[in-house]
This record gives structure tokens, sequence and C-alpha cells, in this order.
């Protein structure tokens, strides 16, 4: 292979670098993905890929350009393809901040609920998760205080405040 174009064409079909681009999600993005590596490699100068292809590391060069698109928040691929699923996620986050903070009148109407809703170990856990999230104010508080990842307390916090929601509107 003296051939750039025909360097490109084995790495843009190696099953090596097609299993690495299916673990990028959303899947609607890998073909992008795919093309945009080949654009990249394109654009390597040809002298560069030769040399790769010879030490046997050309392969890593491409799996390193997609794990680069793919992940790093500064790669213009990034940017420009998942950035729609990142403000999908912002939008989301917004629309949950808009739930009202309990008035404090409203506790033991909430602490009733907690205590004859969640019955079960699971259900229990997250009573436990809320009413600390009351005491201390802070969902990364929480997670501290019980060792658990912060994503998870903000999610129980936040699906028991549209449960209460939903109580206190009836």
């Amino acid at each position: 292979m003296n051939n750039c174009n025909d360097i490109i064409v084995s790495i843009y079909n190696n099953k090596d670098l097609l299993n690495c681009i299916k673990k990028v999600k959303p899947e609607a993005i890998q073909d992008d993905l795919r093309q945009e590596i080949a654009v990249s490699l394109l654009n390597t100068n040809c002298d560069k890929l030769k040399e790769l292809l010879d030490t046997n590391n050309l392969l890593a060069y491409a799996i390193k350009i997609c794990w680069l698109m793919a992940k790093s928040p500064t790669s213009q691929f990034y940017y420009k393809y998942k950035k729609s699923d990142l403000l999908n996620a912002i939008k989301y986050i917004e629309a949950t901040r808009d739930l009202p903070v309990l008035d404090e009148a409203l506790y033991p109407v909430a602490k009733q609920y907690l205590t004859n809703h969640y019955k079960t170990a699971a259900e229990a856990h997250e009573s436990e998760i809320f009413t600390k999230y009351i005491e201390l104010g802070s969902g990364r508080l929480v997670a501290d205080y019980y060792g658990i990842p912060t994503n998870h307390v903000y999610n129980i916090i936040k699906k028991i405040q549209k449960e209460l929601k939903c109580l206190l509107l009836q």
C-alpha cells in the first residue's frame, strides 16, 4: 500500500476501528464520526500516514482521532454533532428547576406521604435521601453524607419533588 488513499480506505474499513465507533452514543452519529475520521486522515500528511503504517501505529492513531472527536468538548465534531444532545440535556435540567420549593408549612404533609408511600427497601432509601436533602438543603451534601453519586441523589430528589407536586396540587 503505497498510495495514501489505499491506506485510508484500509483504516476506514478496519473492523477494530468500526467496533470503536460502535461504542459512541448516540448511534445516529456513528456514521458521521466514521466520515469525519476519514476526512481527518485525508488531511494528514501522506508521509506521516506511511510512517504510522510502517510502525503499526496507524490503527491506534485512527482510534485516538475517533475518541477525541467523540469525547473532547473542544473537538469540532463534538461541537457539531453532540451539541444538540447537550442542549437537550440542558433544557431538561432547566425544566426540572422550575419545580416549586416546598413551603415549610407543607413539610408535615410531605413527611406523611413519604412515610406512607415508601414501604420497600428501595423506596425507603429514596425517602431517606429526600429527607436528608430537606435537612441539609443540598443534593451534593447528601451525596457526600451517604457516600453515593451526586447524580443518583439529584434523580431521586427530582422524582420525589414531582410526586409531591402532584400530591399537593390535588
